[in-house]
């Protein structure tokens, strides 16, 4: 009885605090987040290395810190990337964030898994 309660209590922990296949992962939850947007009025870049690192480069200047910080969460909240995340989706939410129109938008997000996503999207108007 004792073995098998401890059994269903161990999946239960395995259930609840392992990562839903279609749930954002917080970037504290994540490995490293990169995302380079190449725009007509310049080039924009977000990223963030765990543990703690961030960095965000736009209209010719490089933040890091807290500034950083803010930005970077920022979008990548806005873009909720998940494993099943396409590249119109993610095209899609960076140019909600205020980002001048993009013509070419490159993501790499490592999940809380440690496996590597890469996402290459260009704009073909």
């Amino acid at each position: 009885m004792k073995k098998c309660m401890l059994i269903i209590f161990a999946a239960l922990i395995t259930a609840l605090f392992s990562p839903v296949q279609g749930e954002a992962a917080s970037l504290q939850e994540i490995f490293l987040f990169k995302a380079t947007a190449e725009t007509e009025k310049g080039t924009y870049h977000w990223e963030y290395n765990s543990p703690g690192n961030y960095e965000y480069h736009a209209k010719g200047k490089a933040l890091h810190g807290e500034e950083a910080r803010r930005q970077v969460e920022k979008v990548y909240q806005q873009a909720a990337i998940t494993p099943d995340s396409t590249k119109e989706e993610l095209a899609q939410a960076f140019q909600k964030t205020g980002v001048p129109s993009i013509n070419r938008l490159d993501i790499r997000w490592q999940g809380p898994e440690g496996e590597l996503y890469t996402w290459l999207w260009k704009n073909t108007d």
